[in-house]
């Protein structure tokens, strides 16, 4: 069989280089072309000499791994052994997601008039696969495989990230408590324009049962100085939280200034893994009435400056 070392060293560049490359989108590391360029080229010349000089010890598990150890040093420097260790480690898990990639690509895209056309079986039992591929195909199935994986570990990246902003939050009123999931969202500056208390935002389904008949629904379509009114000219004084319930004044999308129905809670209590528990007394609960997660994954939109409140040994609420 004839090799051709020139093809053999530039296609081993090639693959190196795209390996480190998406190494360090994934460390999120941004090596110099220069750095990049000379790990990429230490792989390629490694696996040219391997054929281009027999050298039996430059085959063995020890010298693979030193030369993908310089190889990261090269491209991604010291930094530190954590460091180090954490790219080695990249660099290798790259290696193998984007290899399995190619080769279950190649096994999928192969036509064969018998799944047993690629096998064979050795005088001891064993198990041979046939697996043989053109250069076209290697690089289309090398770059789809990296792609693959880049969109994975971006896409859980963005996960992680997201479940970073989302508390368990407790609700308490009256004799009542209520717990649910909510999104911290660093982009919601609502405040009662008298009392400057920062407003979050609930579905109002979750309150179903305590709002007065009708208004869980009616949210969506009627104004909330409308349901007051009602409520007033109905003699509902005496409904439990009427002296909670506020209009909140807010900017829509379109900019035309809209009320929002909003109560006062008795305290938020905020629960996070690895963040101690918040109580927050000064709060408004602003009503949507419709979904505000359409998967579900939330129920409640938390202002940020509750993230900032002190632990769960606040004073007592006070009236707003």
């Amino acid at each position: 069989m004839t090799v051709y070392v020139d093809l053999v060293f530039f296609n081993n560049l090639a693959v190196d280089g795209t390996v480190l490359l998406a190494t360090a989108k994934v460390r999120h590391l941004r090596p110099t072309r220069t750095r990049l360029f000379s790990g990429a080229i230490l792989g390629a010349l490694y696996a040219a000499v391997m054929f281009w000089a027999h050298i039996p010890y430059l085959y063995s598990f020890g010298v693979k791994v030193m030369i993908s150890l310089f190889m990261v040093l090269l491209t991604f420097g010291y930094g530190g052994p954590l460091q180090l260790a954490r790219n080695f480690c990249a660099f290798y898990l790259v290696n193998f997601a984007t290899l399995g990639g190619v080769i279950g690509l190649s096994f999928l895209l192969q036509s064969a008039d018998s799944p047993w056309g690629g096998m064979s079986f050795t005088p001891d039992g064993g198990l041979i696969l046939k697996w043989q591929m053109q250069l076209g195909m290697f690089i289309v199935t090398f770059l789809l495989s990296v792609w693959l994986f880049r969109s994975s570990s971006e896409t859980r990246k963005k996960r992680q990230e997201l479940e970073q902003l989302f508390w368990e939050i407790e609700i308490k009123l009256a004799d009542g408590s209520w717990k649910m999931r909510a999104l911290l969202d660093t982009g919601n500056r609502l405040y009662d324009p008298l009392t400057r208390i920062p407003v979050m935002i609930m579905e109002a389904s979750i309150w179903r049962e305590e709002l007065p008949a009708g208004w869980c629904d009616r949210l969506k379509e009627v104004a909330p100085d409308q349901l007051l009114s009602e409520m007033a000219n109905q003699s509902m004084e005496q409904y439990p939280w009427a002296d909670r319930l506020r209009l909140v004044p807010y900017r829509g999308v379109n900019g035309n200034t809209r009320l929002m129905l909003a109560v006062k809670p008795d305290a938020v209590l905020l629960s996070k893994e690895g963040h101690p528990p918040l109580q927050v007394n000064r709060v408004l609960i602003g009503l949507d009435g419709g979904t505000l997660s359409s998967e579900g994954t939330y129920r409640a939109i938390v202002h940020p400056d509750m993230a900032l409140a002190d632990a769960a040994s606040s004073a007592p609420s006070q009236p707003a």
